[in-house]
């Protein structure tokens, strides 16, 4: 989804810090931005600045989502380590 389609989530809850960091800020689609609210999902940063989504535990036990829509090379591995010629 292009990025001015999206809105701005704090991941840290507005009313909770009552201030705006753009290192807790992420971007979510409107769907899933009220997700969080009235959903029952929660978000985090990691340390490499992706945020995770995590559902409520009637959905799942707490296993995190990353978006890697914009970030593709993080899905791919280097299979170069293989002994066999």
């Amino acid at each position: 989804m292009p990025g001015y389609l999206t809105e701005v989530h704090h991941v840290t809850d507005y009313s909770e810090c009552r201030e705006t960091d753009i290192n807790d800020l992420a971007q979510a689609c409107g769907p899933h931005h009220k997700l969080v609210t009235s959903g029952g999902w929660r978000t985090r940063k990691r340390k490499d600045g992706t945020t995770e989504w995590i559902p409520p535990a009637h959905l799942d036990h707490g296993q995190p989502r990353t978006n890697s829509y914009f970030h593709p090379e993080k899905l791919l591995h280097n299979d170069d380590d293989d002994d066999d010629p």
